[in-house]
């Protein structure tokens, strides 16, 4: 009775997805043909019509803090980049998505407000930076981890590793994800989760010695010393100009409805491939994940690409439709 019990309500949560799946890929079109003309005329509403505005004076005190980005973007890499007045629109488009978007704000050390045409993002921008924080100390951990056991790096992109590792790798990353009270706890769990990595790499014991190194090199990472997380960390910019930069090999005519939408809920497994496969082409997701995992790998996140795909695709996302709006 109990098997039956669940398996009605398994169906009728299927059903449930169905239809709210079938809703959504009705309203997709309709969302992404007035869905830019919305924000855009929400966005007026609260900060004012600034597209009628004749004095600069009126537009920076408007949107005070897109102004002081905008000044900040142009002081700290303007003369970096070479632009120029006779510079095309697309210069000017990357410029703002890689040295202002993402230099100027993802990874910015300074104080800066948000400016106010980000004002709806700013969960999935702390998101983006949560998630890249947490790759580049797992990737700096992890290759500490191949040096200590005496394994090349290249074990790391490798296609065929073992349950044992990729058990290893989604402990490590849980562990990094975990909000701490204290920085010696968080300090303990780290130091056990490499250290089954390691392990795992080795097939082995590790030695004493070999402990005590993996805890230094943890520790240095941690508190932000290492020299390998260093050079990450300025790798991981170097991705995040790159997925912000992207664009697709065909550049399709107009602006094209999107593929499918739907709940994102699911209880059974499909294959993305096999979905847009009847549409006679790839989606723009499928296509940038396969150029983004090759950056990724190139600048040495191979490891934990699939995490660092996603949040460059959601970076992606947010300054490509600032820019468009």
């Amino acid at each position: 009775a109990v098997a039956s019990i669940a398996y009605i309500l398994h169906k009728a949560e299927l059903c449930q997805m169905d239809v709210s799946n079938y809703k959504l890929s009705q309203a997709a079109p309709l969302l992404h043909l007035v869905g830019h003309e919305y924000e855009r005329k929400h966005f007026q509403k609260i900060h004012g019509d600034y597209s009628s505005l004749l004095a600069m004076e009126e537009l920076q005190r408007m949107l005070p803090s897109t102004w002081n980005w905008v000044k900040q973007m142009q002081t700290l890499f303007g003369d970096s980049e070479n632009l120029t007045t006779q510079s095309s629109l697309e210069q000017k488009m990357d410029f703002v998505k890689g040295r202002g978007f993402v230099d100027g704000i993802l990874f910015t050390r300074s104080q800066l407000a948000l400016p106010e045409f980000l004002s709806l993002d700013v969960v999935s921008i702390n998101h983006i930076r949560s998630e890249a924080r947490c790759c580049v100390i797992a990737s700096a951990l992890a290759l500490h981890a191949c040096n200590i056991s005496r394994v090349g790096t290249s074990v790391l992109s490798s296609s065929a590793m073992s349950d044992e590792i990729n058990d290893a790798r989604q402990i490590l990353s849980s562990v990094l994800r975990r909000k701490y009270s204290e920085q010696s706890e968080l300090e303990s769990n780290v130091t056990e989760a490499i250290g089954a990595l390691t392990k795992a790499l080795a097939e082995r014991d590790l030695g004493e010695e070999e402990l005590v190194t993996l805890k230094n090199h943890t520790l240095s990472v941690l508190h932000g010393n290492d020299p390998v997380l260093k050079l990450l960390d300025n790798r991981v910019q170097s991705f995040f100009r790159f997925a912000c930069t992207w664009k697709p090999d065909t550049a399709p005519s107009g602006i094209a409805a999107p593929l499918q939408m739907e709940t994102g809920r699911s209880t059974i497994k499909t294959n993305d491939s096999t979905a847009t496969a009847g549409h006679g082409m790839n989606s723009t997701k499928e296509e940038f994940s396969l150029a983004a995992k090759k950056e990724a790998s190139r600048l040495g996140f191979a490891y934990f690409g699939s995490d660092l795909i996603e949040v460059g695709n959601e970076a992606r996302n947010i300054i490509s439709l600032a820019c468009t709006n």
